[in-house]
This record gives C-alpha cells, structure tokens and sequence, in this order.
C-alpha cells in the first residue's frame, strides 16, 4: 500500500511527497515552504482499529479514547514535538487569531504569527487549506466545507492575516468526481464561483476555494489532488464510509 500511495502523491504534482516520521504517513509540500512546515496526514501509522483504522484523532466518534490518545501523541512527536492549537469546528466561517496551543473557541480557520506550535483542523472530506505568509511570516489553516466556502472563509483567513504575499496548500479532500450535491446547492455555487465548480449536481470544492483565493489575491495556489472519497486507502471520508469513520489531521506550523 505504501509504494502504491507514494507514485500517486508524485503523479499528482512535484510540489508534493509521501513522508513518514514516528511511523506514521503524511503529504507536504516539497520542499518545504520557507519559514513554515505544513502536514496533511493519511490514516496510515496509528493504532485505532476498524472502522477507525489507524491514526484517527477525533474524540467525537466512538473510537476507544486510549487509541486516540495514542494517535495525538505519534502525531505531535511526528511534528518535533509541537502541542497544537485547534477550535471547535462549527462548519462555519469563523476565522480566529491565536498565539499559543490549546482550544482556540468555536471557528474554522486559524491565524497566528506565533511559533512553536501548529495550527491544526480535523477533516473525513471538508478541505483543508493552509496558508503561508511571506514577509511576517505568518501562517493559517482553514477547515472548509460547503457552508464555509460559500461564505468565502479561505479568503478571510487570507485578509485576517494581513500579508501582502500569501501562499495556499489545498490538501485531501472530497472532489468533484464523488461530490454530488442537491440541484439547489449546485446552482448556489455556480452562481457564485462560475463555469467549471459545478458539473451537473457535481461539485468541486477546491476550485470554487481556489477562485475565492485569487479574488483576495493569492497568486500562488498549490493544490494536493487527491480525492478522500477516491483513495479511502489513505484517508478517512465521511461520505463513502458513513458517520462511522475517523477523522485526519492538517496542521501547518511557523518555524522560528
């Protein structure tokens, strides 16, 4: 599985690379960006059992609460030892300022010019987005589903960090290949976003995220590719395997 998942990831562009560290497997942006360190983990390396196979991280599935404690850990010593800080999802587009680890309140994207820890949201289909600033250095990271793309959250992430030059890393999630939404939803988008988000009643969230960046003006867009619904292999998806499932970690994260 490991060989198979690795010429996937390069295939879907030389910006990326399978890694692993404290046996657990992640997708980041190759080399790594300056000044910062960005991970989309896979569900491979943990020890939860199934459904919840292996590195699951949420305590809001009935996974075995040691299991997940086990998987936090393996993660945070794959990070060098960062704690994170993170919210409490609300699928909504709350963007909140943060400068130390811990629970950060009720909101979907992190802003922070701190260092030592990292940002981190959980995701089973729902884009991950993390922003990279250039000049102060700051970083973000954006949990993204409908409801928050279409209220544009990415780019208020991007405006609550105040950069002038911002870069985006859109990892794993659902695509339009396995998204199909409601005919009411699909025109919203459509409306909103323009020709190629939505083919049919099918959606894709990374391109109606991409076109919300460059209306704030990101001009660098790196786009992962991989679809969570397609490669269940690698990663948890809501969608294709129900409320029984685990959720993966993106994180990004300032270095000093």
């Amino acid at each position: 599985m490991k060989n198979r998942a690795e010429i996937e990831v390069r295939e879907s562009g030389a910006n990326w690379t399978l890694g692993s560290a404290e046996g657990v497997m992640y997708v980041a942006p190759e080399p790594d960006p300056h000044g910062a360190r960005v991970w989309f983990f896979t569900r491979l390396g943990g020890v939860s059992e199934p459904p919840f196979d292996s590195l699951n991280i949420s305590t809001k599935v009935p996974d075995d609460p040691d299991a997940v404690v086990e998987n936090r850990a393996r993660i945070r010593a794959a990070m060098d030892g960062r704690d994170s800080a993170w919210v409490r999802q609300v699928a909504g587009d709350g963007v909140v300022q943060v400068s130390e680890a811990g629970l950060a309140g009720e909101a979907d994207a992190l802003v922070t010019d701190g260092e030592g820890f990292s940002l981190t949201v959980a995701i089973a289909d729902c884009v991950p987005v993390a922003l990279v600033g250039g000049e102060a250095g700051r970083v973000g990271m954006v949990h993204s589903g409908w409801r928050g793309t279409i209220a544009e959250i990415s780019g208020k992430a991007v405006q609550k960090m105040g950069e002038e030059t911002v870069r985006a890393y859109i990892g794993p999630c659902i695509r339009q290949c396995c998204y199909e939404v409601s005919e009411e939803l699909a025109g919203k988008f459509a409306e909103r976003f323009g020709p190629g988000v939505v083919e049919g009643r099918y959606l894709s969230l990374p391109d109606a995220i991409r076109r919300n960046l460059e209306e704030v003006g990101v001009e660098e867009v790196h786009d992962l590719g991989l679809c969570t619904g397609c490669r269940t292999d690698l990663f948890f998806s809501h969608r294709k395997q129900g409320p029984d499932t685990g959720r993966n970690l993106a994180a990004v994260a300032r270095l000093s």
